[in-house]
């Protein structure tokens, strides 16, 4: 099964089967389902943060591919929490390619093998043109189609 969801501030959700795009969400093209809900009584305040089922599902779902929960989590807006998550998303990386992984990972969030610039051009990180123990390519290949053929 192919699930979407997108959580925002805590506050609303949206989940299903559909993308999250027009063509998705339209209902006049593609069979595809979501439900989109929040509770009124259960927004952020000036001096409260939104603690309802919104937030208990994404605080679930992170501790899910996090592994773990962390006080940063309460505020994922927050530039500590974008770091904490990243960096643990590089340890993740790190385990995963490294020589020898004796047990499970402790999450299934890892970093993306690719440097990213201000500018928003990618390259491929040094020794990753392809992910581990596979012959598929980091960066993918072109195609010689424009790219506006491949989207939705």
């Amino acid at each position: 099964m192919h699930v979407s969801s997108c959580s925002v501030d805590d506050e609303y959700i949206i989940v299903g089967s559909a993308n999250l795009n027009e063509r998705s969400m339209a209902g006049n093209r593609d069979t595809e389902i979501a439900i989109g809900t929040y509770q009124p009584h259960r927004i952020n305040t000036g001096t409260e943060l939104a603690k309802g089922h919104v937030h208990g599902f994404r605080m679930s779902l992170w501790y899910e591919h996090l592994g773990k929960t962390h006080d940063d989590f309460l505020r994922p807006g927050s530039v500590e929490c974008v770091r904490r998550v990243n960096k643990m998303a590089d340890e993740y990386w790190n385990l995963y390619v490294g020589d020898e992984l004796t047990s499970d990972l402790p999450g299934h969030l890892l970093t993306y093998p690719v440097a990213v610039s201000k500018a928003g051009t990618t390259w491929m990180i040094p020794g990753f043109e392809f992910f581990p123990d596979t012959q598929a390519r980091v960066l993918g290949k072109p195609t010689g189609h424009d790219d506006y053929f491949m989207s939705t």
